[in-house]
């Protein structure tokens, strides 16, 4: 096998090829990243997989589009909250998934009041 340098065109070295579930694994946790989003479902919804987030993403070639449904903790600026959760994921995919993001759409589908919050301990 030829030895591959620095020197070497990156179009001559290989492919790298980004599937679905990891563009959806990469922006799940991306929007679970930003402030004020958290995990959320019921007994049934999560066993039947309605738990949030959920994500539904498009991939063409190098491109992706990604619709997201976040649960957001009661007392955030939603508007501010759509927003981070955007950057988030834009910047994931473009850094770890070498993606161009050409859109993502937030929908806020849950507000979790604060006796449903989960408790986060500091240790």
């Amino acid at each position: 096998m030829a030895e591959i340098g620095p020197d070497v065109d990156p179009g001559e070295r290989g492919r790298l090829t980004v599937r679905n579930r990891a563009v959806e694994r990469i922006t799940e946790a991306a929007a679970l990243h930003a402030p004020g989003v958290h995990r959320h479902g019921s007994g049934l919804g999560r066993l039947a997989g309605r738990e949030l987030p959920r994500i539904d993403v498009d991939v063409a070639g190098d491109r992706v589009r990604a619709d997201v449904e976040v649960a957001v903790e009661w007392g955030r600026p939603l508007a501010d909250t759509a927003a981070a959760v955007r950057r988030e994921i834009t910047d994931a995919l473009t850094h770890h998934g070498g993606l161009v993001v050409d859109g993502v759409r937030v929908h806020v589908a849950a507000v979790i009041p604060p006796s449903a919050q989960p408790q986060r301990s500091v240790t």
